[in-house]
């Protein structure tokens, strides 16, 4: 149990690095890299916490802990007269399935240098598992972000 709060704090500390990186590289304004650091770690304590702690499917996982952030910033960004995105796009970041995508590209390179019949289809079968789950998993994200704002944004441009 301790070896695992250990690992959770340290990818959610590296987490914290990663999310205002990233925003550096587009030009964030210094007072809101905070807030992207906080959001990243939190994210990715969400992520792990339900993945790893509570056996819970990764996608599922992503898409509750993305869920989360959305509403944190929606409460947030309109008091600091910010575009949402500003702070959602960075904090997710760190939860890209490079892994996964490195795995299904290795497979699709060793597919087409094969020709042993049983090496050709573990490759299409590990090119399909982790594919799928690499789109998967962005869409989760994609879909974590975007669809809580539907619900809070519905009638915000409706005059009575």
């Amino acid at each position: 149990m301790e070896h695992y709060l250990i690992t959770l704090t340290l990818e959610s500390l590296a987490a914290a690095f990663i999310g205002p990186a990233f925003a550096m590289l587009f030009g964030v304004p210094l007072r809101y890299l905070s807030f992207i650091a906080v959001g990243s770690a939190l994210t990715r304590f969400v992520r792990q916490g339900l993945y790893t702690g509570l056996n819970l499917d990764v996608i599922a996982a992503t898409f509750i802990a993305c869920a989360l952030l959305s509403l944190i910033f929606i409460y947030i960004a309109p008091r600091l007269n910010t575009p949402r995105p500003l702070f959602t796009v960075p904090c997710v970041i760190s939860l890209m399935p490079g892994m996964d995508a490195y795995k299904a590209l290795l497979a699709l390179i060793s597919l087409m240098r094969s020709d042993d019949r049983e090496v050709i289809l573990g490759n299409i079968i590990t090119l399909f598992h982790c594919g799928m789950r690499s789109a998967a998993i962005v869409l989760a994200m994609c879909l974590g972000i975007a669809v809580v704002p539907l619900f809070f944004y519905r009638y915000r441009h409706h005059h009575l």
